[in-house]
């Protein structure tokens, strides 16, 4: 059975819009040329974001374990990862399901829960987003274009109300990505890998780069 393929764009015919009066303009409309638009459900921008967020109910959700970690402000953003965690695992109907105790690990292991880190001069945020993973979730035509984020500056991955939700979508990809590679569903630590780009390196870098994942992760997972 051929799966059939949701299309992401509808295109719009030409049509009269309203300008400002103006000489050029002075009946105040203009003709749009036809243009393409991306279908509602298949991206988010900040408005988006926001309006979600606000109407939101979080009862029921899976939330991540909170008094486990030593950083300030660790369980400020427990809502916004309960939300965002079960809104993908939702989306991209994850199985297995995405635990939110992994993404709230990732950001203690990349930022300590600071907006705005200054460790890594490349990558910005709460998330530690790099510019080119910045680059691919606005991308209509990249790897991950079945859902992407419009009209989000680089300035805006110091807002963890927009930073957080992009996170948590990357993390999807390179949760994806990861199990492809190893061809079977993957560990919390092979996700964090894949996200740190080093899931299949050799580097000596790399089981420096899990320690805090690590520590952080064992201790929201202890009973």
């Amino acid at each position: 059975m051929v799966k059939k393929v949701q299309k992401k764009v509808v295109k719009i015919r030409a049509h009269p819009m309203r300008v400002p009066i103006s000489q050029k303009n002075p009946k105040g409309v203009t003709i749009r040329d036809e243009h393409s638009r991306r279908l509602e459900g298949t991206y988010l921008g900040p408005e988006e974001i926001e309006a979600l967020y606000r109407g939101r109910n979080l009862n029921g959700l899976p939330y991540p374990a909170a008094g486990k970690l030593d950083y300030p402000d660790s369980d400020k953003y427990d809502g916004e990862i309960a939300f965002w965690t079960d809104f993908f695992n939702k989306k991209f109907s994850a199985d297995p399901l995405l635990d939110p105790d992994i993404f709230k690990a990732l950001l203690g292991s990349e930022s300590g829960f600071r907006i705005n880190p200054l460790e890594n001069k490349l990558a910005s945020g709460i998330a530690q987003i790099t510019p080119n993973a910045f680059q691919a979730l606005k991308d209509s035509r990249g790897e991950v274009k079945e859902f992407i984020f419009i009209k989000v500056l680089k300035k805006d991955l110091l807002n963890p109300q927009i930073a957080i939700p992009m996170a948590i979508r990357w993390l999807f990809r390179k949760k994806r990505l990861a199990e492809g590679k190893l061809g079977r569903p993957a560990t919390a630590e092979e996700i964090i890998l894949e996200y740190k780009g080093l899931l299949k390196s050799k580097s000596k870098y790399k089981s420096d780069a899990l320690l805090r994942f690590k520590d952080d992760y064992g201790k929201l997972k202890k009973k």
